[in-house]
């Protein structure tokens, strides 16, 4: 499987404070059948805001260790972008990272406070490139019934392995799940940070019952290889 939204890094955001937690991460990954990995650290201004070139420096460094450990995991780099006002410059300027050099953009919202979804994915296509929305189901100003017309903007929408087996609650459980069969959903990824669990192998056993090998492979693998070039 690809786990293409995760904060396995270290020392660029709240997801690992060093190299051994971060690798035991890797770890995890790999006992949950997870190969390839998108490391996708936060960007969000004044508070996950270092700079992409140290950002990519970490990652390499990072690589090179998870190798002579003996890691066997393909790792690639991307980030978790906060959307602000300020996302299209800071695109422009490359302060801001796209999945493996693709076009392809995981995008964050305020979870409360509404935000202009959709207006966000129509700029952002405007300029070329593909915005993937990190874990939809945590934005509670979000009409479910208007995914389809995000999709339609051009949006792809992603979904957290933990609400699939039901750790964000029992409604958020049934409405991804019917978000999935109805094949809105594009990618499930863990979100996993160092002090969180990593239930993707469970996930996917859960979607295969509910929506089918077909759907299931596809949000856990097929898409993210196909979208960013892994």
């Amino acid at each position: 499987m690809v786990d293409m939204h995760s904060h396995v890094l270290p020392f660029v955001d709240d997801g690992s404070t060093t190299f051994e937690a971060s690798l035991k991460m890797l770890e995890l990954e790999a006992a949950n059948d997870v190969s390839k990995i998108i490391l996708t650290p936060h960007y969000k201004q004044n508070i996950y805001d270092t700079p992409f070139d140290e950002v990519k420096k970490v990652y390499e460094d990072f690589k090179k260790t998870a190798s002579e450990r003996g890691v066997n995991l393909d790792l690639y780099l991307g980030q978790e972008i906060y959307c602000t006002n300020k996302i299209y410059d800071l695109l422009k300027e490359g302060k801001v990272s796209t999945i493996n050099g693709t076009k392809c953009l995981l995008i964050e919202f305020n979870y409360y406070d509404e935000q202009d979804i959709a207006d966000y994915v129509y700029n952002l296509k405007t300029m070329g490139y593909i915005p993937i929305i990190a874990h939809i189901e945590r934005y509670i100003y979000l009409d479910w019934n208007n995914l389809f017309d995000l999709k339609q903007l051009g949006a792809l929408l992603q979904v957290n392995a933990s609400s699939i087996i039901g750790e964000e609650g029992k409604t958020i459980r049934r409405r991804v799940l019917k978000v999935i069969k109805q094949g809105l959903v594009d990618f499930v990824g863990s979100d996993v940070h160092c002090d969180r669990g990593l239930p993707i192998k469970n996930a996917y056993k859960v979607v295969q019952k509910t929506a089918g090998t077909e759907i299931a492979n596809d949000v856990f693998r097929n898409n993210a290889i196909k979208y960013f070039n892994l």
